[in-house]
């Protein structure tokens, strides 16, 4: 299995700066796909806990907020509210792969961090230090993007049960993640010394004090409650439940599933319903844990909600996954239901928040539902990745616009009155009227204090209305036929094509569709190289089989392997057959890396040297190729020979064999220097900046 590899902080700093220079992106991600706040615009910030937060969305507790770049991504692409992926004591875990199943509706078998526990939270400190650096480092210039809804709330995720949640390194986590200051400057000290800028930048070190909890699904009510107290008391953090899909109760889940939706391919295993956390006991705790929340000060929501536990069904995961968790649009459904029922019983102004199943699509609705924040995680598997963002902003500040509003809560009550008629035509005149005279008038720097806000309510006027919108639109979403399953059945299209090391018809969706930004693009030469392979006869070299290597395209495709946990999204979406994290060339970031996952073939490029050298591994031999720019040649290995080679014509200027053992009829497999060749050529060239050259740029 891939494991995960954390990224030098300096590396992450220099690609930042680096590839923003040169091709105007950040991970792949150009600036054209960020969200970028209108300065003219509607006001789309939310509270969260009582913090600010430039905007109610957000990637969920998943692949997207897991590691450093991860948040980053998130950030520019407009996250305000981040919920990190779940920590728990358990950081061993051994999760088949492929593990995520985008194709249409979205299950996955990946339940928690893959990386130790100080390994996330050195990541998380780390993805918020590089988004301050862009706000305040100057990197961005004076984008709106860089003055405009900045603020950012980081949601801790923790579980599973009690014991794990308080052990010695989950609560120390908790406390660093309030208290960062020790790990920040750790970090400071490794961003390179001449960028006095970036070092002297005053980095937040409360970076959160909010935490989601996520159990077991079969997590009892009484240990739920005994989590939550131990939370609000003495760790002293704002609590978020996470609600069960099957407190909905089986027949109601059940009918929504096989008869207004039509899944009837998916079974809902029964201990699913009777495990775990029961409708009525949510009432009753949440109930008991808002007073003690309110008695230290600190805040109790609920969120809706968790994945629903079905039995695997697909040929995706390996038979050995019994469950899987599915998401996406079926979810949807069912979520808003049981947050609709949940709304009814505890009233209007407990708050919730929402995670199944958004998109660009319902996200408006989502935020009139008074859910803050919304997050998402299947949506952004698919292509466009990170990119399929911001039209969720856009979408809503349309919405906003369409009703003469300008902040969220305007936005909750208007939306109720226009479902319920009772705005007039002449009033929506009169309003736009007195809010051209205000746009003029904060334009010429004129401002009202008490201003006569038609739209303005009291906070308890906008959570009744979010309440009243929240039914009307769960029941509205029930028969939106793109939630249907026959509306959900269609699979990524492939053509009649294999992937091979170079050449692709490269069409970048598998760069996208990866949370971790572990697929790259590097440029290379077009060539087309015939030779022949070697064959030890005693002290000399025949000529064995004839081959080719051919490199059509001027862009190519990698995987940086550090990055990779072979999740296996990018494979879903490839057109092309085999999968881009297995065919495409893996580059390690360190030769430890290298050695350490023996069982996967891949390279290592050593920049540490006078000249360049790349390790690699192919069909499970490795080879070891070194440039020789003294007398212009390359030093070929393939552990039982050693070939210098010119670099013009690629003949042989003189060989030796390792050892006194007669190695006769062993044959060189020159395939494997040519492909070495190519790709330490190639990955040094300056035209996309990657993990992989990062370290040549200050060269």
């Amino acid at each position: 299995m891939a494991e995960l590899v954390p990224a030098p902080f300096a590396d992450l700093v220099q690609r930042m700066r680096y590839e923003l220079a040169r091709e105007d992106a950040i991970f792949h991600l150009p600036r054209r796909k960020w969200w970028m706040p209108d300065p003219n615009g509607r006001d789309l910030s939310v509270s969260f806990h009582d913090q600010p937060a430039g905007n109610p969305v957000g990637p969920a507790a998943g692949p997207q907020t897991q590691m450093a770049q991860n948040l980053v991504l998130s950030w520019l692409a407009g996250s305000r509210i981040m919920e990190l992926k779940t920590v728990q004591i358990n950081d061993r875990l051994k999760i088949a792969r492929p593990c995520i199943d985008a194709t249409n509706v979205g299950y996955n078998i990946e339940w928690s961090q893959e990386l130790r526990i100080p390994e996330a939270l050195r990541e998380y400190v780390a993805g918020a230090m590089l988004i301050h650096m862009l706000i305040h480092g100057g990197l961005l210039d004076d984008s709106p993007i860089t003055q405009i809804a900045t603020d950012t709330i980081y949601d801790l995720s923790v579980g599973y049960d009690l014991d794990g949640i308080r052990s010695d390194p989950v609560r120390k986590f908790i406390e660093q993640m309030r208290d960062a200051s020790a790990i920040v400057e750790q970090l400071r000290d490794e961003i390179p010394r001449e960028l006095t800028t970036l070092r002297e930048l005053d980095y937040p070190t409360r970076l959160s004090t909010s935490i989601t909890l996520s159990t077991f699904h079969g997590c009892p009510a009484d240990e739920i409650e005994r989590i939550c107290e131990f939370l609000l008391t003495e760790m002293d953090c704002d609590v978020i439940i996470k609600m069960n899909p099957p407190m909905l109760g089986k027949e109601k889940l059940e009918h929504l599933l096989y008869d207004v939706l039509g899944y009837t391919e998916i079974t809902v295993p029964d201990h699913a319903y009777t495990n775990g956390l029961q409708f009525d006991e949510s009432l009753q705790i949440c109930s008991r844990l808002t007073s003690l929340a309110s008695s230290h000060g600190r805040k109790l929501g609920a969120k809706f909600s968790n994945t629903l536990e079905v039995k695997n069904h697909r040929d995706f995961f390996s038979p050995e996954s019994e469950i899987q968790y599915l998401s996406g649009q079926p979810l949807h459904v069912i979520t808003l239901a049981l947050a609709a029922e949940f709304r009814k019983a505890v009233g209007p102004e407990m708050p919730l928040t929402f995670s199944a199943g958004v998109d660009r699509f319902n996200f408006s609705n989502m935020v009139a539902c008074g859910f803050r924040p919304i997050t998402t995680c299947t949506d952004l598997l698919r292509p466009g990745g990170y990119g399929r963002l911001p039209p969720y902003l856009t979408a809503l500040s349309a919405e906003m616009r369409r009703l003469n509003v300008k902040t969220i809560d305007e936005y909750i009550l208007e939306t109720l009155k226009s479902q319920n008629g009772k705005k007039s035509k002449s009033q929506k005149v009169e309003r736009s009227k007195s809010q051209k005279v205000e746009t003029e008038k904060s334009r010429s720097g004129e401002t009202s204090k008490n201003q006569d806000n038609e739209t303005a309510g009291t906070a308890s006027e906008v959570w009744a209305a979010a309440a009243q919108n929240l039914s009307r639109i769960a029941k509205q979403t029930q028969a939106d036929p793109r939630y249907h399953a026959e509306n959900n059945r269609k699979v990524p299209k492939r053509i009649n094509s294999h992937l091979e090391t170079f050449d692709c018809i490269t069409c970048d969706k598998c760069i996208p569709v990866c949370p971790n930004a572990a697929n790259f693009l590097y440029a290379t030469e077009p060539e087309t190289v015939e030779f022949h392979d070697y064959i030890v006869n005693g002290d000399d070299l025949t000529k064995g089989q004839k081959q080719k290597v051919v490199v059509e395209r001027a862009e190519q495709i990698a995987n940086f392997a550090d990055f990779c946990n072979d999740c296996g999204n990018c494979d879903t979406f490839c057109p092309e057959y085999d999968g881009p994290f297995i065919k495409k060339p893996n580059f390690f970031g360190s030769f430890h890396a290298w050695q350490a996952f023996s069982q996967r073939d891949g390279f290592f490029v050593d920049l540490s040297l006078a000249h360049d050298r790349i390790h690699g591994r192919i069909r499970g031999k490795t080879y070891l190729l070194d440039t020789e720019p003294a007398w212009n040649g390359y030093r070929f290995e393939d552990g039982k020979v050693c070939l210098f080679l010119h670099t013009k014509d690629h003949a042989v200027e003189r060989w030796f064999s390792f050892g006194p053992a007669d190695i006769t009829g062993h044959t060189i497999d020159m395939k494997s220097y040519h492909t070495m060749r190519i790709l330490l050529k190639s990955l040094l060239r300056p035209n996309h900046v990657h993990q992989v050259n990062i370290k040549t740029r200050g060269k």
